[in-house]
């Protein structure tokens, strides 16, 4: 069997507050056959904290150690990017950023140090700039990046502050591209409509930090002592996490109990190593040898 399993959560394990049936029992034999298993969710909208309650009330209590987030992999970007943490930039003044994002978002945000922009501050902003195309009021007041991340809590305010901001020549970052979040009632739109709307309005797109991108597996590679022979992605969505992990070099896992289908494979161009129903077909296939 892999050591290390990768694995998804809304539409591989449960979806909404319905465990999906084998789930239990996967991790089970994951740890009584002596490998290891993480989560890893695009999900921004909540902390660590949200998994951990929802874990518990769905009967499979975890600990922090093991998950990883979009919210952890952007942190880390834009402590390596921008001033004072990035290398060199520690006496620069300190980057500013607009959220267009949940406020357990901005917490985590504000935890790592870093500056998050409140409504009042926009405001000033905008009036020591003026309006687009004219020349500034205030050359010294910094243009904060744009980052976007799930936002339950969407306003349209949140989005004009978005358009302005990108037009002016704002940084511009998305903490992953999901245009769906599955749950029991049917999907959600998730930030990757906010993406798409921007793109409409302003012709831009963000840097995108979570999956399809690579670093979350790497990121765990190096937290959990693996190799990449050694691990696999699992997950029920082609264009973030089977791309994930083929973008990593590992292998992947399509499970077809959430939004994608075997037949999406040929026409988005992205090949899982394997493929199986569930997760419960995927433990009766570790079960019989043949993985």
């Amino acid at each position: 069997m892999k050591i290390l399993f990768l694995l998804d959560m809304d539409g591989t394990l449960y979806l909404g507050d319905q465990l999906f049936e084998g789930t239990a029992e996967f991790l089970t034999w994951v740890r009584a056959s002596g490998g290891q298993y993480a989560f890893l969710t695009n999900n921004s909208s909540r902390g660590i904290e949200g998994y951990l309650a929802k874990m518990e009330r769905l009967g499979i209590p975890q600990t922090p150690d093991r998950f990883l987030t979009s919210t952890d992999a952007t942190i880390d970007y834009l402590k390596k990017t921008y001033a004072p943490f990035a290398p060199g930039k520690e006496n620069d003044p300190p980057a500013a950023y607009y959220v267009c994002g949940t406020e357990n978002l901005k917490s985590q945000l504000r935890a790592a140090g870093l500056k998050v922009l409140a409504n009042e501050e926009l405001s000033a902003f905008f009036d020591a700039r003026g309006k687009v195309g004219e020349p500034s009021n205030c050359n010294s007041v910094a243009l904060p990046a744009v980052l976007l991340g799930y936002d339950t809590e969407l306003t349209y305010e949140k989005l004009v502050n978005c358009v302005r901001l990108l037009d002016m020549g704002a940084d511009y970052v998305s903490t992953h591209p999901d245009l769906v979040c599955p749950t029991d009632n049917g999907n959600e739109p998730d930030v990757g409509l906010v993406i798409h709307s921007l793109k409409v309005c302003t012709g831009r797109e963000p840097v995108i930090i979570g999956k399809p991108q690579p670093q979350m597996v790497y990121s765990a590679l190096k937290k959990y002592g693996a190799a990449p022979e050694e691990t696999v992605l699992i997950g029920d969505r082609l264009y973030t996490d089977i791309a994930c992990g083929n973008n990593a070099g590992i292998d992947t896992i399509l499970v077809l109990s959430g939004e994608g289908k075997a037949e999406d494979c040929q026409k988005n161009g992205v090949a899982p190593t394997y493929i199986y129903k569930d997760i419960t077909a995927v433990l009766e296939a570790l079960k019989a040898g043949e993985l």
